[in-house]
């Protein structure tokens, strides 16, 4: 090849000169046939020069023809050896592609030659760009390193050989060399020894890097870590290890065998662990003088036992704070009176508290065995509480979707009994759920009452004759009634928009007027104040009265009410400001004719008691032996002049002791009063009227006692106004009782007769002065008699009853108090 292309450079050469030599001898003739008639000297040179250039091409042409010759030859050997080159070229390329290997060349900077082929199952690129990109079919590590040293080998020709783990697990051996200037990169696939070898060297380095890997790991773990051989002795520790068991470091733990555990524990331990072949179980050791919990595991292995120490001192302590949580909350939800109660994810019941129990009169020994949720269901059907307005399987699926919810849901029960309640689901994170389970019956009945209430109290106010209206603590209307909008003379519209107190004055049609004389009276500006008080400690109830401009005289109330409302009232009072001017007018009439007749009675009692003395006197002398004798006529005359004198001395006594209670001004001699004594007395007086109108007197005693402390000259006259008034009514051949009884405290008096009786309507009219009502009675009296009795009784401090039986007969019951002394009565 490399004489063809020299004999190729000789043609090139000669080519020109050849072609320079024929131009030469083509134009000669003619040059010099043109020169030679100017230099005709000259013929000889230019015909020479012409012979030596003719011989000088003959010369090369000569030249030329033969080394075309030897080119041609030459030619033939070089395509020859091309020939055997290629041949042996496909030859080794065959042999290259047949043993799965593929070179990779590098020459220069430019794009490398790539020779071969690899096995295809190996996955890997058979284009040049897809095989040259290492990191598209093998791992990232591997494809940065093999970069890393073809690079080495292509600039300092350093050697390499690399065993590469495709992602699959295969291997594929990289070499690489320099041949001459030429950089090669053989890849061939490992299979035999070889490929066993590598796995085995790539998985060592694996393990190495894994146990270096743990290493660190277990060297910076907090847990307290070691290994032992099949003699129990101590081989390895971390430094977590050696901190907890105060070592100067790993080594000299190891060296010194400082034990962790106390040879209890290891000795149970190793039994452990030769039967079961790990131990798993909670130990205490003692570390910086602290004695702490921890959780050892401690496992068998080929050469020996590892194990590991955790510290569970801290989540003890929380355990059992938790545990203390748990069962303070539990205790403070049986003291609730709202049901609670919580599921697992299969619906079985997990907690719950008293209140649950009693909600369904469900019993503990049920409850403990820890039934699901639809057989509780089933239970309160079967005893008639679930109600029956929805079918079982409706309430089951509600229940079930609201243990898979992921929302709380709620929803309202109506037990058969009649009880209403709000059942609340909220699902637990970790799956269950928990219901709450409230009670609203009492809550819808108050809620039932308190509408009521409101809508009562409503229409309550509507029918009030008293204007009301509420102010919120704002100072703006809350409610009112329709008196107060018509007192006011306010517009519907006007209330409905809720306006503040302030704005009332410039609305009402009404004015209030001020008072008479100047003085400072209630306003609006008062109103206002009071509703508007910040204060609540000096917001106090007021009420007084006001005059309005068209008259009407109001009675008005500020009640401060809670959440610093305040009510005010107003009442129209102008017809009883009216009727009370009217009374007081009538009253001091009254006062005036009592007065009046106080006086009078006064005057003329102690006026009639002078002639009348004179009379009784008088008649007295009449009847004594020196005046002389008298005639029958003039006997009986005088007998009328002394009865008619002493009942009107009676009439007259009984006024004045009238006078003086009403006065206030009587006081009562108070001894002690012989009881027999007293009722014999007042029984004398009248024991005449009873002789002539054939009545008698049955006086018992027995159980009366012999004396009492009270005025006994007043006890005298009010037993003889008693039986006067019997024998008055008792009809003849009758049977007027007395009895004296001592009884609870009390000295009893009773007066009982059997004549017409006393119609119920009546009885109240016999204690009124001068009543001389003379029905069934034989004679009209001045009607003072009971009214004496009642006086000086009530002066006593007892009281006067009257019974009157349908069918007829009186009994006057006269009660006198035992115990009390004089200072008592005086002060009556």
């Amino acid at each position: 090849m490399k004489a063809g292309r020299n004999a190729k450079w000789r043609r090139d050469a000669w080519a020109p000169l050849l072609a320079s030599a024929v131009l030469v001898l083509g134009n000669g003739p003619a040059r010099a046939q043109a020169e030679a008639q100017p230099l005709a000297a000259e013929p000889l040179l230019y015909l020479a020069l012409v012979a030596l250039t003719i011989g000088a091409a003959m010369i090369a042409a000569f030249w030329l023809i033969r080394q075309q010759a030897a080119t041609a030859e030459e030619n033939v050997r070089l395509r020859a050896e091309l020939a055997d080159a290629l041949t042996e070229a496909d030859r080794r390329a065959g042999l290259l592609n047949d043993d799965h290997q593929r070179l990779v060349v590098y020459a220069g900077t430019g794009a490398p030659d790539i020779i071969g082929t690899l096995p295809k199952n190996l996955g890997v690129p058979s284009d040049s760009a897809g095989f040259l990109d290492f990191s598209g079919w093998m791992d990232a590590g591997e494809a940065r390193r093999l970069e890393a040293a073809i690079a080495q080998l292509r600039t300092r020709a350093e050697p390499f050989r690399l065993e590469i783990e495709r992602p699959d697990g295969r291997l594929i051996e990289a070499s690489g060399r320099t041949v001459g200037a030429l950089a090669t990169v053989r890849f061939a696939p490992l299979s035999g020894l070889r490929e066993e070898l590598a796995a085995l060297k790539v998985e060592n380095a694996r393990t190495n890097g894994m146990i270096e890997t743990m290493q660190s790991l277990f060297d910076a773990a907090p847990l307290p870590m070691w290994v032992r051989d099949a003699d129990e002795r101590l081989i390895w520790v971390n430094d977590a290890y050696a901190k907890a068991v105060d070592a100067p470091g790993v080594t000299g733990a190891v060296t010194a065998q400082t034990e962790f555990l106390n040879e209890q524990d290891r000795t149970r331990i190793a039994a452990t662990r030769r039967q079961a072949s790990h131990f798993s179980d909670r130990l205490s050791a003692v570390v910086e003088a602290d004695r702490r919990n921890f959780h050892v595991v401690d496992a068998a292995g080929p050469f020996g036992a590892a194990g590991l120490a955790i510290d569970i001192s801290d989540a003890e302590a929380i355990r059992r704070e938790l545990d203390e949580t748990v069962r303070s909350h539990s205790e403070t939800l049986d003291q609730l009176t709202t049901a609670i109660a919580r599921f697992d994810d299969k619906t079985r019941l997990l907690y719950h508290n008293a209140a649950f129990a009693r909600l369904f009169d469900l019993s503990t020994t049920y409850l403990e065995t820890a039934p699901d949720h639809i057989g509780i269901l089933d239970q309160l059907r079967s005893r008639g509480i679930l109600p029956d307005d929805r079918p079982l399987r409706d309430v089951k699926a509600d229940i079930l979707a609201a243990h898979r919810a992921t929302q709380p849901t709620e929803a309202l029960w109506h037990l058969t009994d009649g009880r209403t309640l709000r059942v609340f689901a909220s699902p637990e994170p970790r799956g269950g759920a928990s219901w709450v389970f409230e009670d609203l019956t009492e809550k819808l009945q108050l809620e039932s009452r308190l509408n009521a209430l409101v809508r009562l109290q409503g229409e309550t106010l509507d029918y009030l004759r008293e204007g009301v209206a509420v102010f919120g603590q704002d100072g703006r209307l809350r409610l009112s009634n329709p008196i107060f909008a018509e007192l006011w003379g306010l517009s519907a519209e006007f209330l409905a928009a809720k306006p503040h107190i302030r704005s009332f004055a410039a609305t009402a049609s009404v004015s209030i007027r001020a008072p008479l004389g100047g003085e400072a009276g209630p306003t609006w500006a008062t109103f206002s104040h009071a509703v508007t008080a910040f204060d609540e400690g000096a917001r106090e109830a007021e009420s007084g009265e006001i005059e309005l401009s068209d008259g009407r005289v109001q009675a008005y109330g500020i009640v401060p009410l809670p959440n610093g409302q305040t009510m005010l009232t107003f009442t129209d009072i102008s017809d009883a400001r009216e009727a009370e001017r009217m009374l007081r007018e009538r009253n001091d009439a009254l006062e005036n004719a009592a007065r009046l007749k106080s006086d009078f009675v006064q005057h003329v009692n102690y006026e009639l008691r002078s002639p009348l003395t004179n009379i009784i006197g008088f008649s007295a002398l009449l009847r004594s032996p020196e005046t002389g004798p008298l005639n029958d006529r003039q006997s009986e005359y005088l007998d009328y002049i002394g009865t008619s004198t002493s009942s009107l001395l009676t009439i007259v006594n009984d006024i004045l002791d009238l006078a003086t209670i009403d006065a206030g001004i009587m006081d009562l001699d108070l001894t002690d009063v012989d009881v027999a004594g007293t009722v014999g007395h007042a029984a004398d007086g009248v024991r005449d009227r009873f002789r002539e109108n054939d009545i008698i007197l049955n006086i018992d005693l027995s159980r009366a006692g012999s004396t009492f402390r009270a005025d006994g000259h007043r006890v005298t006259q009010i037993l003889f106004n008693l039986l006067s008034n019997a024998a008055n009514f008792a009809p003849a051949g009758s049977t007027v009782n007395l009895k004296a009884v001592r009884s609870n405290g009390e000295m009893v008096f009773s007066v009982s007769d059997q004549g017409p009786g006393i119609a119920p309507g009546e009885v109240a009219r016999l204690f009124e002065r001068f009543e001389t009502n003379p029905s069934g009675g034989r004679q009209s009296g001045a009607g003072l008699g009971l009214s004496i009795v009642r006086s000086f009784v009530e002066l006593h401090g007892g009281r006067v009853e009257i019974q009157s039986g349908p069918k007829g007969g009186t009994t006057v019951t006269c009660r006198f108090p035992l115990g009390r002394d004089e200072q008592d009565l005086a002060a009556e």
